[in-house]
C-alpha cells in the first residue's frame, strides 16, 4: 500500500475548508480551552485565599455548586434538545400540523425535564451524603426558591438557543449544548463573586444564576436566606424570560411563515 503526499494534502485541505465555515471546530480550538483555564484559574484563586479552617465550607460549596450547576445545565439542554430531537428525526413538521402549539410543547418538555432533574438531584444528593458526608438538604426549604430561580433562567436560555437553531438551522446546534458553559466562568458557580476581576463583576451581576450561587454559599456559611439575592434573581428572570421568549416566538413564526420548518437541517 503506497502513501502519496498529494492525497494526504488533499484531506488536510478538505478539513481546513470545513473549519472555514464551522463554528463547532473553532470552538474546539479556542473557546473550550479559554473557558477551562478561566474556570479553573478562578477556582485556584479561591482555594489559595481560603484558610484550612474553611475546608469543610469549601467542600460544601463545591458539592452544592456541582449539584446546582448540573440542575441548571440539564434544564437548559433538555428544553433545547427536545426540539432538536424532532428536527433530527424530521418529525417536527408532523407535530405542528397537529393542533399542538408552542406553549404546549414547551410545557410538556419542561415537565419531562423536571422529572429528570428530580432524579438527578436525588442521585447527586445521595452520593454527596454517602461518599462525602455532605447533606444537601441541610439547606432546608431555602433550597426550593433558589432552585426555582435557576430553572427559570435555564429554560429562558433553552428558548433562546432553540430560537437560534430556528434562525440558522442545525449548524447552530452547538449553541444548545454550550450556552450554559459560556456563562459558567461568570456566574460564580464554584467561587464567590469577589474572586472575579473587577471588570468582569458587572457582567456577572447581569445574570440571575450569579445571585443563586451567591445565595447558596451564604446559606451554607451562615444558614441565612438572602431575600435581596432572591428578588434580584426574580427580576432578572422576568426580564430574560420575556426577551428570550419573544425571540423564540419571533424566530419560530419567521421559519413557519417562510415554509422552512421542514427544511431545518
Amino acid at each position: 500500500m503506497s502513501v502519496k503526499i498529494h492525497r494526504i494534502s488533499a484531506i488536510v485541505w478538505h478539513h481546513m475548508y470545513f473549519w472555514k465555515r464551522s463554528l463547532p471546530r473553532w470552538l474546539d480550538v479556542f473557546y473550550w480551552p479559554i473557558i477551562t483555564i478561566a474556570v479553573w484559574g478562578f477556582i485556584t484563586s479561591y482555594l489559595k485565599n481560603s484558610s484550612e479552617q474553611n475546608g469543610v465550607f469549601v467542600a460544601g460549596v463545591f458539592l452544592a455548586g456541582v449539584t446546582f450547576w448540573m440542575i441548571f445545565q440539564r434544564a437548559q439542554q433538555d428544553l433545547s434538545i427536545s426540539y432538536l430531537q424532532d428536527i433530527w428525526s424530521r418529525s417536527i413538521l408532523n407535530l405542528y400540523v397537529s393542533p399542538l402549539n408552542n406553549l404546549e410543547f414547551v410545557l410538556a418538555s419542561i415537565f419531562v425535564g423536571i422529572l429528570k432533574i428530580i432524579i438527578t438531584l436525588l442521585v447527586m444528593a445521595a452520593l454527596s451524603f454517602f461518599l462525602y458526608a455532605f447533606n444537601l438538604f441541610d439547606m432546608g426549604l431555602a433550597l426550593i426558591p433558589f432552585v426555582g430561580m435557576l430553572l427559570v433562567f435555564a429554560w429562558s436560555l433553552g428558548l433562546f438557543s432553540t430560537g437560534i437553531v430556528f434562525r440558522f438551522g442545525t449548524d447552530a446546534q452547538i449553541i444548545a449544548f454550550s450556552i450554559s458553559f459560556v456563562l459558567q466562568p461568570f456566574v460564580a458557580v464554584f467561587y464567590p463573586l469577589e474572586i472575579l476581576p473587577i471588570w468582569i463583576r458587572p457582567i456577572s451581576m447581569a445574570f440571575p444564576a450569579t445571585y443563586v450561587f451567591e445565595g447558596m454559599r451564604e446559606i451554607i456559611l451562615t444558614g441565612v436566606f438572602n431575600w435581596e439575592y432572591f428578588f434580584i434573581s426574580l427580576g432578572l428572570n422576568i426580564f430574560y424570560l420575556a426577551v428570550f421568549g419573544y425571540f423564540f416566538c419571533a424566530m419560530f413564526k419567521s421559519v413557519k411563515r417562510k415554509g422552512l420548518l421542514a427544511k431545518l437541517e
